[in-house]
């Protein structure tokens, strides 16, 4: 969303219901692959509806990873996953977390007109909340600075995001 454009409680309610979304794909055991905003479709109510399966992938119970080319979009793609070509679960757990820190900074999660450093959203979110300076992430609009309750709720989605965007796909949470 452009900055401003959706309320916070919008937001939550968009990360909540993606991470439901989520967790039932996981738990009938099917990896999306290819979780990011555009895949995230909202109805007149602001409703989620996870779509475009197209890279989905069945995850059989028995096995930890599986090991195949990694696809999906630039700056979702789990990091581990890319260098090691193996898919888990996790790999969503990542892209979610770009999702989350969207959410909060209305950044598109790549922005080549960034610095060379910030180019990726979630390498921005990491060095930001490593350095306690979130604030200079959070979408002015959301009433951050103003809001204690809200700020509350966005320090707490970021730590969260925080822990899915772990390069580490064990240290990340699970879905389920």
């Amino acid at each position: 969303a452009k900055p401003g454009a959706l309320p916070w409680l919008t937001r939550i309610k968009i990360g909540i219901e993606t991470a439901n979304a989520l967790s039932y794909l996981h738990a009938s055991d099917i990896i999306h692959r290819d979780v990011k905003t555009t895949n995230i479709l909202l109805d007149d109510f602001f409703c989620v509806k996870v779509a475009d399966f197209g890279l989905s992938r069945l995850f059989p119970m028995n096995v930890t990873h599986i090991s195949t080319a990694p696809q999906g979009t630039p700056g979702y793609v789990d990091p581990e996953y890319n260098q090691c070509y193996q898919l888990t679960s996790k790999s969503d757990v990542y892209s979610f977390g770009v999702v989350l820190i969207e959410l909060i900074s209305s950044m598109p999660a790549v922005d080549i007109t960034r610095h060379r450093h910030e180019i990726n959203l979630s390498t921005m979110a990491i060095n930001k909340i490593k350095n306690h300076t979130l604030h200079e992430l959070v979408d002015p609009y959301l009433g951050f600075e103003s809001d204690s309750t809200t700020r509350k709720m966005i320090i707490a989605v970021a730590e969260l995001a925080f822990r899915c965007l772990q390069t580490d796909k064990d240290v990340r949470p699970s879905m389920v």
